[in-house]
């Protein structure tokens, strides 16, 4: 890959259903370029699906993230015990055996259920829990309605987010502006997320997860903001955590060693963070979750 592919892949974990066009108008490139490296990043592995469902709004869930060095005698079979669960979302193997599990639990008051599963079948030491910040979590209102035609199409999309309106449309029986309609609701009011899975170490190139610890006399979300433009072009994703807000955790893509390490000392020299340590991503897994089960229906009709 190159920094135009580590863009491309960070636009679509945001908007798999962002059209070429606009992919194309946001990186600087040709339409038939975009839809190239788009073809190019799937038949190479690193894009392997694109999945959409509902988000942890619509759910009303919490997403927490518990890491840590694993004592497993097999990370493998750990990886395939974690999808047990149904609240399991994702999970990363980095160097070490060190695993990142994610989870998105519907009740705040499982939130112990889940650490504590993740914790004993990963074998876990010392693990680190966070509850993953969330801005769209933190207004929901009435607004925030899930109606019955929206799980039909979702429902739709599943197994791919980009698939043609005025396929879903005859599929369902129903107009493609009535799709269009509900696409864009749910969209604006976050209640659905068309992503990616993607697994960027099929590339053969190095993607990192950066742990940071904001100094105490600094912001933030000014800290968080300085990072992504640092990084430019190399973040794909920043973590800040609602209960731990001196702690970052910023996966980042590097051709080689040696540019992660000048990365580390760049970081280093901005004086931002009393801790920066890197581990190397190797693996991951995705699973269906709470993904697998309709959300709460709030509205009626269509």
């Amino acid at each position: 890959m190159d920094e135009t592919d580590v863009a491309l892949c960070r636009l679509l974990i945001y908007n798999s259903r962002m059209p070429y066009s606009e992919l194309g108008k946001v990186l600087g490139i040709s339409v038939q370029s975009a839809h190239r490296r788009v073809q190019d990043l799937i038949s190479s592995g690193v894009i392997a699906k694109f999945p959409a469902a509902f988000s942890g709004r619509a759910y009303r869930s919490t997403w927490v993230l518990v890491h840590g060095r694993s004592e497993a005698n097999s990370v493998n079979d750990v990886l395939d015990e974690l999808g047990r669960d149904k609240e399991m979302d994702m999970a990363m193997v980095a160097s070490g055996n060190y695993l990142y599990v994610g989870g998105a639990v519907l009740d705040p008051g499982r939130v112990n259920r889940f650490t504590s599963y993740v914790k004993k079948t990963a074998r876990l030491f010392q693990p680190q829990i966070g509850m993953v910040y969330n801005p769209s979590l933190m207004d929901i209102d009435a607004e925030a309605v899930v109606y019955p035609m929206d799980l039909r199409i979702i429902e739709a999309l599943r197994d791919d987010s980009r698939r043609p309106v005025t396929d879903i449309a005859k599929e369902l029986g129903v107009a493609p502006r009535t799709i269009n309609r509900h696409i864009e609701r749910l969209m604006k009011d976050n209640l659905v997320h068309f992503a990616i899975e993607w697994y960027p170490q099929m590339s053969g190139d190095i993607v990192t997860a950066l742990h940071l610890k904001v100094r105490h006399d600094r912001e933030r979300e000014k800290a968080a903001a300085a990072l992504v433009r640092r990084l430019a072009a190399r973040e794909i994703i920043t973590y800040s955590f609602s209960d731990r807000p001196d702690s970052l955790i910023c996966m980042v893509w590097s051709p080689s060693l040696q540019e992660l390490n000048d990365l580390i000392s760049e970081l280093e020299g901005d004086r931002m963070y009393d801790e920066i340590v890197p581990h190397v991503i190797l693996n991951a897994r995705y699973y269906e979750g709470i993904k697998g089960t309709a959300p709460p229906v709030r509205g009626k009709g269509q």
